[in-house]
């Protein structure tokens, strides 16, 4: 995987503090972070003295600096902070992010005022691309061809387009119990015992058997109602989705990197690496 080495430089050391607690929050690993001064005395944890030996910026930048590196010393000078932050690509957005939020230098303007304080012109041309004042997002190195020429590279961002699943919600089916009164009438049939006297004819024939003992029983009858549930199916509930596919097209920005190209002093011109003129993706210098 690529490493890039982003470089952000800040006024004040409170600002530098704050941009690498906040790396730290963000998981970026601790020895992927140095900060750089060019103060003397103690130095915070994590922190390295510039030494302004040769080849410093040389390191730092992963290769010979193409650009004036004096506007950094002087920046040290003054007791500003150099962080720099070494992340694969993927990282290289959110890193650079993050240390635009704690205020760095612009570096194109520190330059021209020292230009100004001076009364010298000075000519900064640098290879870095820059998402924002003072934070370089990658130091792009300037190749030596074998015929003596040099070449930068230009890179150019691609929109690759992906999906990811979303929970618009969930549906829920909850089966409970309802408790309805009910009724219903039915007729019960009943039987009592009637027990009646009455007076018989004289001359009525005695039977025999008479002046003994006898005992006759009847049953008494009642009916009650009587409750029993059955229990049928009366209907179901089928839980099923619907799928459908829609188009959707999704609209974003791309950058690209493109030269800029000046002889002798006249009018610039740019010219784009996608020309049509040119199908071989370089113009003609």
């Amino acid at each position: 995987m690529t490493h890039e080495t982003i470089v952000a430089v800040y006024d004040t050391v409170a600002h530098a503090d704050a941009a690498v607690r906040e790396l730290e929050v963000a998981n970026v690993p601790s020895n992927a972070i140095s900060r750089h001064s060019g103060a003397s005395g103690a130095t915070g944890t994590g922190e390295v003295r510039l030494a302004h030996e040769q080849g410093f910026w040389a390191s730092l930048f992963g290769g010979e600096p193409d650009h004036d590196t004096s506007i950094y010393d002087r920046s040290v000078e003054a007791g500003a902070s150099v962080v720099t932050v070494k992340v694969p690509e993927t990282d290289v957005e959110r890193v650079t992010a993050i240390l635009e939020r704690h205020s760095p230098i612009d570096i194109d303007e520190q330059a021209a005022a020292y230009s100004t304080a001076t009364g010298a012109t000075t000519t900064t041309t640098t290879t870095t691309t820059a998402t924002a004042p003072g934070v370089g997002a990658r130091a792009q190195e300037t190749a030596v061809r074998k015929d003596g020429g040099e070449s930068i590279e230009l890179a150019e961002e691609q929109l690759n387009v992906g999906k990811r699943l979303v929970n618009r919600g969930t549906t829920r089916i909850r089966r409970f119990v309802v408790e309805t009164p009910v009724e219903e009438a039915v007729t019960l049939h009943s039987e009592r015992v009637s027990i009646q006297r009455r007076p018989l004819a004289a001359g009525t024939a005695v039977p025999d058997g008479s002046f003994t003992d006898r005992t006759i029983e009847v049953t008494e009858t009642d009916e009650e109602a009587v409750v029993a549930k059955t229990v049928r199916v009366k209907e179901e509930v089928i839980i099923s989705k619907e799928a459908n596919e829609r188009v959707e097209t999704v609209r974003d920005t791309v950058r690209r990197e493109d030269v800029e190209i000046t002889r002798d002093g006249k009018a610039s011109e740019t010219t784009s690496t996608t020309d049509p003129r040119f199908p071989a993706g370089r113009p003609p210098i």
